[in-house]
């Protein structure tokens, strides 16, 4: 891995990145089920003039479906399918994004792409010493980049808000625990600005995966980070400038419109799902290398990576002929033994809800704040 390159002494780092793209699948046991998602939530629908993805994975997107689709709440799939035929598929993608649903189009590989954007560069002398990241992201994508960075030497403080902690918890216990095990955990309330301010201000590296004005409205802006000598890392579904920056992804319908689905419709002459929600494992592996890259080489900046935008720069890179596939998928049948050897969560990301930010006498020159941590750790 590039990683392994870029930081030689991180001896803790998975043997490939392959064996990241696929490990929530193998730990939840899903198989590839065609025209719908893996784990189930993202659908493809043909429109009158082409096909979108659709991603249901929250509990409300089914209850925007007759808004969306300008009908009665149904929620057979063939009844959906007719629906959506009806309807022209820039309408739905307007539509859809207005209602804040994760909605994409099924579009074709074009050009290569440049997998990240970095604005407001300063420049300082490079590190002595590994550095500090608060981890604010939720769900996978920012979660795996943080613990690749806890791999790579870097102290990792996960954030969680007291009120709206990472949905991920809620999910499969081992799959969060290999994200978060080796970070410390931390949660704060938000609306305290004047503590969270000061919690920012104590790190070297933010990662967050919110909407670009998220945090800005609550007054934690991502330039004074960068001012003052930070790196901010920025993951979102499809860009944080306009139009894009209203828009809500996840790892499937990002990448559809990257070209993924177009990809396999070519491949097996049938439009199905690659992988499992692809598009976060691969974003959280990039952005953890762009991370200690601008970091180590003592670069401050804001880094914008996009869930599609990484997949778009993944396949603009070369498609596999037909025979190449056939190739390989009979070469897959023919041994059913997985690549790699599966990862266990060794310790347990607990949260006592309990930690704070303190004053502390003798902190890092950066801040007069350092966190403290009162989580209990199970291993």
């Amino acid at each position: 891995m590039a990683l392994g390159f870029i930081a030689p002494d991180a001896t803790d780092l998975p043997t490939s990145g392959a064996l990241l793209l696929g490990e929530r699948a193998r730990i939840l046991r899903l198989r590839r089920k065609g025209a719908v998602s893996a784990n189930g939530s993202c659908h493809l629908f043909e429109c009158l003039d082409g096909r979108i993805a659709i991603n249901l994975a929250r509990e409300d997107d089914r209850e925007l479906l007759p808004a969306l689709l300008h009908c009665e709440p149904e929620t057979d799939e063939a009844a959906l399918s007719s629906l959506f035929a009806r309807h022209y598929r820039a309408d739905m993608l307007a539509r859809g994004v207005e209602l804040g649903m994760a909605i994409a189009a099924d579009v074709p590989v074009t050009g290569v792409h440049q997998w990240f954007a970095a604005s407001c560069r300063r420049y300082r002398a490079k590190p002595a010493h590994s550095p500090r990241v608060l981890d604010f992201s939720s769900l996978w994508a920012g979660p795996l980049a943080g613990s690749l960075l806890a791999m790579m030497g870097a102290e990792v403080v996960k954030v969680e808000s007291l009120t709206r902690p990472d949905g991920g918890r809620l999910a499969n216990e081992d799959f969060f625990n290999l994200l978060n095990g080796m970070k410390q955990q931390g949660t704060i309330d938000f609306q305290d600005r004047e503590r969270l301010r000061d919690l920012v201000f104590s790190a070297d590296i933010i990662i967050e995966a919110s909407r670009p004005n998220a945090l800005r409205r609550i007054g934690i802006l991502a330039e004074q980070f960068i001012a003052q000598g930070g790196l901010w890392i920025g993951i979102t579904g499809h860009g944080r400038l306009p139009p894009h920056d209203r828009r809500v992804a996840f790892g499937d319908d990002a990448a559809v419109e990257a070209g993924l689905v177009h990809a396999m419709k070519l491949g097996w002459d049938t439009a199905l799902f690659a992988g499992d929600a692809i598009a976060d494992p691969m974003t959280g592996i990039h952005a953890a290398l762009a991370t200690w890259h601008f970091w180590s080489q003592g670069v401050s900046a804001l880094v914008d990576i996009s869930l599609c935008g990484t997949m778009r720069h993944a396949m603009s890179l070369g498609l596999c002929s037909t025979e190449q596939l056939s190739h390989w998928q009979a070469l897959a049948e023919e041994d059913g033994a997985p690549l790699y050897p599966q990862r266990l969560p060794v310790v347990t990301a607990t949260n006592e809800m309990h930690q704070d930010v303190r004053e502390q006498d003798g902190a890092r020159d950066k801040s007069e704040r350092e966190w403290i941590s009162t989580a209990k750790w199970r291993s």
